[in-house]
């Protein structure tokens, strides 16, 4: 995921939860902010540490199989 697009969801996220904390005090609901803070921080963790998911396209459909063949004969 490109550096642009993390940076926004990150200021995106941070945004989101002070509100929905302002929102939560505001209504007196002072032990949610703690969860939320948490979940908050788990989140933005994620974007910057786990990769994104790729996967390869392949033209035959049943590429894994060719895969294991030229593998198990390069091991003999």
């Amino acid at each position: 995921m490109p550096i642009k697009i993390k940076n926004f969801l990150t200021i995106y996220i941070i945004g989101l939860s002070i509100s929905v904390m302002f929102y939560e005090k505001l209504f007196g609901q002072a032990n949610f902010i703690y969860t939320l803070l948490f979940v908050t921080v788990l989140m933005i963790i994620g974007i910057w540490i786990f990769p994104e998911v790729v996967t390869k396209k392949t033209t035959t459909g049943n590429g894994d199989s060719k895969n294991i063949e030229k593998d198990s004969s390069n091991n003999n």
